[in-house]
């Protein structure tokens, strides 16, 4: 059924990251001179990274959207379960919390490697809820044994003509050169925004930063805005992890925090300096790159676009 599909999918991404570390940990460092192609145009407003293209959709989105276009072609075959309510927003807010470096994940999530956004009217230093993911939904819908037997009885060439129809649709039906490719990029945009943080133009723009933002801080700063906000200003704002609401405190600070970060020259130093460190690459990540396409932004406009058109309403309140 879907749920083992999702399964036997992440279990191939496991042997693409054994295969990746095994180069890394049985050879010498390689040097990083291979050029690459900025897949994408220069946007620092949207933080946008010269290897963006190749770093595949989230898995909530992703599954979510192959699941919405299986489901006329099992209900022809007698699988006739819809699939609940989700929305976008929640799905990417559980795909950037599935994908964390705190969980020891060396490639995370794309919004790791980038600053505080311009959501911070709104959310302060909150990450967008996963609410509108609805995994509870989900879990009975996948677990609900009617569904099992559903699939039970259905005939297994036909489900997997189904799954497969849909991942061409939308453009997942990809292999481990994607996958590993996806990784490769994720992994190397996160360690490019960790090391431009050291840069000399980028540390004298943090203590730009510091000056600006000491006066509206309820406590002492941290080197740079990626240590926003510190454990001490957590018990000050009242910030417990990511529950809700954010308080108005919180968005203040935040607030002149971004902007604080914009007139010191911080988010321009750092995003040339980030861009700079993903123009060239090692040949080994080079060859994993190489070999698949670049197209992964069109693959996750497809699989918005088939979530806005085909999703359930979502209950009133749920964003």
């Amino acid at each position: 059924m879907r749920i083992t599909q999702r399964a036997a999918k992440s279990g191939a991404l496991v042997l693409v990251l054994a295969g990746l570390g095994g180069a890394v940990l049985h050879s010498l460092p390689e040097p990083a001179d291979h050029a690459v192609r900025p897949t994408v145009e220069r946007d620092l407003d949207t933080w946008s990274m010269p290897l963006d293209g190749y770093a595949q959709p989230g898995w909530s989105e992703t599954g979510y959207a192959e699941s919405l276009l299986d489901q006329s072609c099992l209900r022809d075959v007698g699988i006739d379960f819809p699939v609940p309510w989700a929305t976008s927003a929640g799905l990417q807010a559980e795909s950037v919390a599935d994908e964390t470096p705190e969980r020891g994940n060396d490639a995370p999530a794309l919004d790791w490697s980038r600053p505080l956004s311009k959501a911070a009217a709104d959310l302060g230093y909150h990450r967008p809820s996963a609410r509108g993911a609805n995994r509870d939904g989900w879990r009975q819908w996948a677990e609900d044994p009617e569904h099992d037997a559903a699939f039970d009885r259905a005939d297994r060439s036909a489900v997997d003509r189904c799954f497969e129809r849909s991942r061409r649709a939308l453009g997942t039906d990809d292999d481990e050169e994607a996958q590993g490719a996806s990784m490769t990029a994720k992994r190397l945009t996160y360690l490019a925004a960790d090391e431009a943080r050291r840069e000399p133009a980028v540390v004298a723009a943090a203590a730009r930063w510091r000056t600006c933002l000491g006066p509206h801080a309820p406590s002492a700063l941290p080197e740079d805005p990626h240590g926003m906000p510190t454990a001490p200003m957590r018990q000050a704002l009242g910030i417990s992890g990511l529950a809700l609401p954010v308080t108005k405190p919180e968005i203040a600070l935040a607030e002149h925090d971004l902007a604080c970060q914009q007139s010191s020259g911080y988010r321009e130093a750092l995003y040339d300096a980030q861009w700079s460190r993903l123009l060239h690459v090692t040949a080994t990540d080079a060859a994993v790159l190489a070999a698949a396409r670049p197209d992964q932004l069109a693959v996750a406009d497809r699989v918005a676009r088939t979530i806005e058109r085909l999703a359930p309403d979502a209950p009133e309140g749920v964003d």
